[in-house]
This record gives C-alpha cells, structure tokens and sequence, in this order.
C-alpha cells in the first residue's frame, strides 16, 4: 500500500495512521476514509456521488451527513501548534479535492517528515479543581463548580490541549497518579459590583506554581472573566504557546443570564430527578432573557435527553422529550455551530430516537472533533461503536474518556457495558468494580455487575447483586426481603419472576429482557423487546450485539426487531 504526503500530513493508510510534523493525528472513522479517498484522488475533484457510493454503499443518506463529517475532518486536520492551511477545497455543487501537492511514497519504511515543520511540543494534560467558594452564601455556591466548568469547556475546545473535567481531582498527589501535566485550581468571591476569581496554575511534576493571579471583572460579564482565565491558562502552555487567537465566549445579553446557566450546569451534574427538573427551569429562565444564548440552548438539550433516559424513570415521555432536544441542539447550532456539547446532544436524539446510525456517527464524530476532552461525546461516541459492532474503536474512545475522568460512574458503568459488548467479560466486572470502589452503594453499578453475572451463568453472585440493588431503589421498598425469603422457600424462578415483575412495572424493559433470558424465557424476552421498540428505551441501540440475545439472532420475531431498529445490516447482522 502506498504512503501519501500532502502538505505537512503523512498518510500511512495501512497503518491507519495520519502524523503532522511526526505527530500522530486523531481522525474519526468516516473522516478517515474521506482522507483516504480524496489522497487516492491525488488531487483530483471527488464528486458526491462517488464519496456516498464508496462510503455507505446500499443505504440513503443526507447531503448534510456528507458536510459534517467533511468538518470533522477540516477540524482535525487544523488541530494542531501552527494554523493549519485550508487543504481541503470544496467545488461548489461537485465534490472536494485536495488542494495541495499529493505525493505518493513507495518506501513505507521511512516516510520523510514534512519540511520545516516545528519540534513536537509534548502535550501535557491539563485538569481544573472545582474552585472554593467558602465565603460565599449558599445561593452562590454553585460557583464554585460554574466557573470551573465554565473555563474547563473553552479549554477544552482549544486544540492541542487534552482537559480533564472540572471536579475531577482532588488534590496534587491525585493529579500525579493520573499522570496529568498541570493542575489549575481557584477561589471565587462575588459582591454587588464585581465577581473575583484568584486563581493559580501548577507544575503537577515538580508542584510548583507557575503563576497565581487575581481575576476580577464587572459581574456584568461573567463570561470575560471566565475568558481571561482561560486565556492565561492557554498562554501558559507550550503546546499553546504558537496560538494567537484566545477564547472569545458569546457575551449574553444579560449578566443574569450567564449565571442562571451556570448554575442549571451544576444541577445536571448529580444526574437525579430534583436537580435535573431544577436545570430545566434555570435554562428556561436564561433563555428568556437572552433567547439568543446558543451555551443555555445546549444545556437545554443535554437536560431533555436526561429527562428521556429510561435511567432516570423519565420524567418527560420520550416522544415529548426528544423533539424538544432536537430543537434545542438545532438551535444552539443555528446560533454557533462550533459547540461540541449540541453536536453531542443532536448525535444523541439520533441514536436513540430516531435509529438514524449514519446521522449519529456524523454528529457525534463532529463533537469529538471539536472538543477533544468532552466525556460525554467521547462516551456517546463510543456507545455507538459497540452498538455497531465496532469494538476496538468503542473501547478506545471509552477509555480515552475514562482517562478523562477516571472517577465517572457513567463512564465506568458504560465502559464495563461496552467491554462485556466486546465478549471481554473481566475488564467488563473490573470496570463495574470501579465503579463501586467509587459509590460503593450505587443502585446502578450493582445492577450492571448482576446483570453481566447472569449471563455468565453465576446465579449467587447475580442474586447478591440483584438484592443489593433493590435495597437501594426507593420504588422497591421492602421488596429485597420478599426475593429473597422467595429465593429460600420457592427458588430462584420465582425469585426472578417477581423481580422481573417491578423491571416492567417501572418500564425497564430493556432489563426485563434481559432477565427473561436469564430465565430461560425467551419468547418473554420478545415480548419484552417488543415493548421497548413501542417505547423507544434508551439502550436499544446495543440491540443486536447484547450477548443475552445472540441466541435469539436465527429468530424471526428477533431480525423483525432489528429491521425495525435499522440493525440488520448497520451492526453486521444480515436477516434472510
């Protein structure tokens, strides 16, 4: 296979491996084979039509689909130390092309680097303390958590800089076991006038301050204060030190705007009901005031899709909540389409919505594109790829979101999902293990634990976890005793039927059929199935590669399922 070099890119496509200036560089998989075939062209136009027969051949998709991944493929190719120049063209109404000199290598053992190209500056991690806020009254104390996340999101969009979410570690020693380069921690005080921030970067290696300043602005502007931050930030650090431009956030119209929501951001953080109704409202009410806040309509969007979630007993009908996040995210975009978070949310709906696999991977590929160090994208994206099949590229962008943010329940529990996906049964518990080491009285994580202990067939671990589990759901109350005094005097069937009975009665359907195939019921699981198509349940994307159900894949009533849910052909299951 021959090597391509083109501008300061090597392609190696065997390797599938893309470098700048011996960098390698990060490309989604749909970007990747766009690179590939417009290389091949060698600078010839690539028409439409030619990009959708070679990339989803036997399947209608949107021009719109075409436009994004070729973004996230601009966007990769411009993240790096230098402006990037603009090498791809786009003819109008045709195709793209290169538009730079393509060179094909035949000695793929020593590519030559791109000519003058700068040294490799190490890009060292990057992670920010939740700021204190200890003369602050209570009302204000979402601060703390605001600001920090706030500065944590510019950063994050920033090429070149990898950035842990907010809150993520503690202290200096947990910085230096996760291998992070600085550590950026603050304290925020705010009056009438002014809103203060003293902040200070660290050397995590040696522990030693790189700078401690005092950051103050009208509380008119917020959003400054949090940009002066950031920019101090990223023109602190090598990897950055060749960046002219610094972040620039929208300014609201209002400066009460900007704060209600920061502090719906931190009500989405606990992921439970109060807080999450709470956020709502918030973001309503800056959207009121600014109708124009494209940061309050993403948040809006991330709050109906928590409301969808069959994980938090949602508190919205999906076919109310899901429209209503695909008008915020559309929105937000409409407004700025630079925001990874909408990209995320919009990627979302469609995966979980409406089965539409080739706009999710457009979109959610868009967003990791555009931030980096978003976990949920990272996660999302992921997701996707064991719903696909895809198991390799899904545990690397779950992985990469755990090194992210390695105390992340969410991620631990998707992560040991995606594993368990992948037929990696130990690093599946080990993740779920993590989890737990973390909340140990998680409802959550002992259920994804009994889960996949089931279907290994280890009823006694299961059952422990399962009772576990149903002492910690308030809507199960008392019921942990009854399954159990059952498990002793009738046995594990009728253990197991009661406990099935409150998974469809609090419309966990998914779970229920699961558990009717641990039961040895299949045509219960059908049945079960069926009902989560009716109601379009959160996790039905991994479908087709959940290990309960691939005894069921020769099962008629099983392929009608996933010709329903578009996977007969997307996740590499073809039915007759």
């Amino acid at each position: 296979m021959l090597i391509y070099a083109f501008g300061p890119f090597i392609l190696d496509p065997a390797e599938r491996r893309l470098a700048r200036g011996g960098r390698p560089v990060a490309v989604p998989r749909k970007a990747w084979q766009i690179l590939l075939l417009l290389a091949e062209a060698g600078g010839r136009l690539v028409s439409h039509e030619m990009f959708r027969t070679k990339l989803w051949p036997n399947v209608v998709v949107e021009d719109r689909t075409l436009t994004v991944h070729m973004s996230t493929l601009r966007k990769a190719l411009g993240a790096g130390p230098e402006p990037a120049m603009d090498i791809i063209e786009t003819v109008a109404g045709a195709g793209y092309r290169l538009a730079v000199p393509v060179r094909a290598l035949s000695n793929p053992a020593a590519p030559p680097q791109a000519a003058n190209g700068p040294p490799a500056t190490e890009a060292r991690p990057l992670a920010v303390r939740t700021f204190s806020t200890g003369n602050l009254g209570e009302v204000d104390s979402y601060l703390g958590v605001g600001i920090a996340d706030a500065v944590t999101t510019v950063l994050g969009g920033l090429p070149g800089l990898t950035v842990s979410p907010a809150g993520t570690v503690e202290d200096l020693d947990r910085a230096r076991t996760l291998g992070l380069g600085y550590l950026l921690e603050g304290a925020v005080q705010r009056n009438d006038a002014q809103l203060h921030v003293s902040a200070r970067l660290i050397d995590v290696a040696s522990g030693h301050t790189q700078w401690s300043e005092q950051f103050e602005h009208p509380r008119t502007d917020g959003a400054a204060l949090q940009d002066m931050i950031a920019r101090r930030v990223a023109n602190s650090l090598p990897q950055l030190s060749a960046v002219d431009q610094g972040p620039d956030s929208y300014r609201p119209r209002a400066a009460e705007a900007y704060f209600l929501q920061l502090e719906a951001r931190a009500n989405l953080k606990p992921f439970t009901r109060l807080p999450l109704m709470k956020a709502l409202a918030l973001f309503e009410q800056a959207l009121a005031i600014d109708p124009e806040y494209a940061m309050a309509h993403a948040g809006l969007a991330s709050t109906y899709l928590l409301m969808a979630s069959t994980a938090m007993l949602r508190p919205l009908q999906v076919d109310e909540a899901m429209p209503m996040a695909r008008r915020a995210a559309e929105q937000a975009l409409a407004l700025d389409e630079g925001l990874a978070e909408a990209w995320a949310a919009l990627g979302r709906v469609k995966m979980e919505y409406d089965w539409d696999w080739e706009g999710a991977e457009a979109d959610l590929a868009h967003a990791v594109a555009l931030n980096a160090s978003s976990v949920e994208a990272l996660a999302t994206l992921g997701q996707f790829l064991s719903a696909m099949g895809r198991h390799d590229e899904a545990i690397e962008a779950m992985e990469q979101a755990r090194r992210l943010d390695p105390r992340s329940v969410e991620t631990l529990q998707h992560l040991g999902i995606i594993y368990w996906m992948a037929g990696q049964t130990d690093q599946a518990l080990d993740a779920v293990n993590d989890s737990l080491r973390v909340t140990p009285d998680s409802p959550q994580a002992h259920y994804g634990s009994m889960m996949i202990l089931d279907q290994l067939g280890r009823r006694d671990e299961a059952m422990t976890a399962r009772l576990t589990t149903l002492r910690g759901l308030t809507v199960a109350e008392g019921l942990a005793e009854h399954v159990e005094g059952l498990l002793r005097s009738k046995g594990w069937q009728e253990a197991m039927h009661v406990w099935i009975g409150l998974l469809e009665r609090t419309n966990r359907w998914e779970g229920a059929a699961m558990q009717w195939m641990a039961a040895g019921e299949p045509e219960r699981a059908l049945d079960a199935l069926d009902h989560c198509i009716k109601a379009r349940t959160t996790y039905l994307c991994f479908t087709a590669q959940n290990p309960y159900f691939r005894p069921l894949h020769g099962h008629p009533r099983f392929q009608r399922i996933l010709q329903a849910l578009r996977l007969d052909r997307q996740a590499g299951i073809v039915t007759p």
